[in-house]
């Protein structure tokens, strides 16, 4: 009998403020107010929940999306009407990708209201 093993998809910070920001609640709050923490958690716990990110919806709450011009190659999800965690995906071979169903690990850029 063998038992197959589903890999989640997997994030991590691009600097070491935000990776301390983003595995401490009481930083998360204090940066980014109660509301917004909460829901950074929730996209967050998403990403956790997925194996690729194809799986995470194009429609809100997270409506997950590509961006464009200074942007391009990346991607954004919602956390709120301004605020997008802006990340880049990675493949199973660690490289760089734009194709939702290959990405298993996001590098999160920033946390910012960018419009």
């Amino acid at each position: 009998m063998t038992i197959e093993v589903e890999e989640c998809m997997e994030y991590f910070a691009e600097n070491r403020k935000l990776t301390k920001i983003l595995n401490d609640p009481r930083l998360l709050v204090k940066n980014f107010g109660r509301d917004r923490a909460k829901r950074i958690q929730a996209r967050l716990d998403e990403f956790d929940a997925a194996d690729t990110l194809q799986q995470i919806p194009s429609d809100p709450p997270p409506r997950c999306h590509r961006l464009h011009n200074n942007l391009e190659g990346k991607f954004a999800v919602d956390v709120s009407k301004n605020f997008r965690i802006v990340f880049e995906g990675y493949d199973k071979a660690d490289q760089l990708s734009i194709e939702k169903s290959a990405i298993v690990t996001v590098q999160i850029i920033k946390i910012e209201d960018y419009h």
